[in-house]
């Protein structure tokens, strides 16, 4: 009957239009999820790296001389965290050197009577951060073994002459190429070391800047206020390269001390990695983050005059 093939033909044709009705709502929810993407990428990348309020340099030294009152009176009250760490002693000395703050020779004296009972081969080396003076044995590279890159690298920076790695190690250490991401900070913050025990040269400040340059880069995409992100300022400043650091990664950090004084080591629970994930809160972000807001103060403020008035 008519009214039947009608029907008939109504209906195959509503069903051939299914599937392209199917198609077109997932290519619009795919472009609407891009267009999401994009939009907070572009989001994201504006709030990490761009300032929105005006502050005076009235405001900016006084949250920043607040901020390093409260983070160093929490060092102070938790030494055991810095006294593990032979890095972090590092910046505590020279925040010493700047600022002449009586808790922090304290804390420097405290880590030289402990040193001076030494438990491990390297602990020879590490009393060069209290006195620079200090007497160094020759350490060989068997009685290195198992030592992380990190103290390698450091003690190396600190006695060259005394601490005998590997030419690979000492290669890797001195590469401008080798390191990315978080590896490249620490490799950063050895150079510096070592340069300041040891002098400068063209090759090796041309290989400071250049990783100066690219933790920098870094620092524009991660905008996570975590350990890493702390670190990446300082050791850039620690480099002589306050050129590279912005306005808006120096507020985010005073932003995110928390009430009594310290930084945590993650943020909102996400940490440096990717995918890593975490509540715990240890002491050298606080170290990191005092030492960086020391810098600006008494060895860059002339940063300070450009970016605020």
């Amino acid at each position: 009957m008519p009214g039947r093939e009608f029907r008939t033909a109504l209906t195959a044709d509503s069903v051939e239009q299914q599937p392209k009705r199917s198609r077109t709502r997932w290519w619009r929810l795919v472009w609407t999820g891009i267009v999401v993407l994009v939009l907070l990428a572009a989001f994201t990348l504006v709030y990490n790296n761009y300032s929105f309020h005006q502050q005076s340099r009235a405001q900016f030294d006084a949250q920043l001389d607040a901020a390093l009152e409260r983070a160093t009176v929490w060092i102070a009250a938790n030494p055991v965290l810095s006294l593990r760490n032979p890095s972090v002693m590092y910046m505590i000395a020279d925040m010493e050197s700047l600022s002449h703050d009586p808790r922090l020779k304290k804390l420097l004296n405290l880590y030289r009577f402990g040193l001076s009972r030494p438990t491990n081969v390297l602990d020879f080396v590490w009393m060069r951060i209290p006195d620079r003076q200090a007497p160094v044995p020759v350490i060989t590279t068997r009685e290195l073994q198992g030592t992380n890159f990190e103290y390698l690298w450091d003690s190396y920076a600190v006695a060259p002459q005394q601490v005998q790695i590997s030419p690979e190690e000492r290669a890797n250490m001195f590469s401008p190429t080798k390191y990315y991401w978080g590896a490249r900070q620490h490799q950063l913050l050895a150079l510096v070391m070592y340069r300041d025990f040891n002098g400068s040269d063209a090759e090796l400040d041309s290989t400071i800047n250049h990783l100066s340059e690219k933790i920098a880069r870094d620092a524009h995409y991660d905008f996570r206020v975590s350990d890493s992100y702390i670190q990446r300022t300082t050791f850039v400043l620690a480099a002589g390269r306050p050129d590279l650091i912005r306005r808006r990664w120096v507020e985010r950090i005073l932003d995110n001390q928390t009430a009594d004084g310290s930084w945590k080591y993650c943020w909102y629970g996400w940490c440096r990695g990717i995918f890593e994930f975490n509540l715990t809160n240890p002491g050298h972000p606080t170290v990191q983050a005092a030492w960086a807001l020391t810098m600006l103060k008494y060895r860059y403020p002339q940063w300070i005059e450009e970016h605020y008035r």
